[in-house]
């Protein structure tokens, strides 16, 4: 029997994950900031990546939250990262379309093993397009938001809505240089109605409909984008997986919120952070 997976938001307590091992994980120019890794002849220390690793599974392990394992497949060196796959919704997961040639059959993998983890997933996938996963956000459980940038497209997201509206979903869309690759890397929920943002690179009417929604945010300048900084994981009970070295961290503590920050500089360095590497199963309401 399939499980009934549940996520209405982006920020409710987290209690099932999908990861992937750095196994296979090598540099590919698929953003601009794995692009000037690749031009300048980054190599991956596979020692270093699978230590790294173990320090963010760690934090799952510490928290009780249920850690599942995509399978992995030597020609898809990104499979680790899951996040991009697609998207979890209330009614199952919606499996995406990626953008890059080099990524493209991670879906069918991901799809695989969800369902030998006996997932629901939804019975119409994203089939005009692009739609991936670091764009995603649930704002309410009524409210996807997606990123236009580097990775998804305006027909993507058109076939998301499409499809959502079945479950009396909305989709909306939100443009952005695609310099900045996903909309997880300029706006990251952190917390109950608190997010943070890149102000000054995303559209206008993102910030007041965010405002209009009773969102706090913590407005930052684009180079921490730069550094891959926003790209951290709301745990729920006011807990965030950053990374160490993070310049958030502090700011993300004067709020608050516990920091969880294992070393994460292989994967940072591609462009990738703790949010890139996970994909929620499920998160309370």
């Amino acid at each position: 029997m399939a499980k009934k997976t549940a996520v209405f938001n982006s920020t409710g307590k987290l209690k099932r994950v999908l990861l992937g091992k750095p196994k296979y994980n090598e540099v590919l120019p698929v953003s601009d900031v794995a692009r000037d890794l690749h031009d300048r002849k980054g190599f991956v220390d596979r020692e270093m990546h699978y230590r790294q690793h173990a320090e963010l599974e760690d934090v799952f392990n510490q928290l009780g939250v249920e850690v599942s394992w995509v399978t992995l497949d030597p020609k898809l060196p990104w499979g680790m990262f899951t996040r991009d796959f697609g998207t979890n919704t209330p009614d199952g997961v919606l499996i995406g379309r990626l953008r890059y040639i080099e990524r493209k059959g991670e879906e069918a993998v991901a799809e695989k093993t969800l369902g030998e983890l006996g997932e629901a997933i939804l019975p119409k996938q994203i089939t005009r397009g692009s739609v991936e996963g670091g764009d995603c956000f649930w704002l309410d459980e009524n409210r996807l938001i997606i990123g236009i940038g580097n990775g998804s497209t305006h027909s993507g997201a058109d076939n998301a809505k499409e499809t959502l509206s079945e479950y009396n979903k909305s989709v909306l869309v939100v443009e952005f240089l695609s310099k900045w690759n996903h909309l997880d890397n300029i706006f990251q929920p952190v917390a109950d109605k608190l997010a943070v943002v890149c102000e000054s690179v995303v559209p206008k009417y993102f910030i007041g409909l965010l405002d209009a929604l009773g969102w706090e945010l913590i407005k930052l300048p684009s180079e921490h984008a730069s550094r891959t900084e926003l790209n951290v994981l709301a745990l729920g009970d006011d807990k965030v997986l950053s990374f160490r070295g993070n310049c958030l961290n502090d700011m993300l503590r004067a709020h608050g919120l516990h920091v969880f920050d294992p070393e994460y500089s292989s994967f940072t360095s591609m462009g990738c952070g703790p949010r890139s590497s996970t994909f929620e199963l499920e998160r309370d309401p």
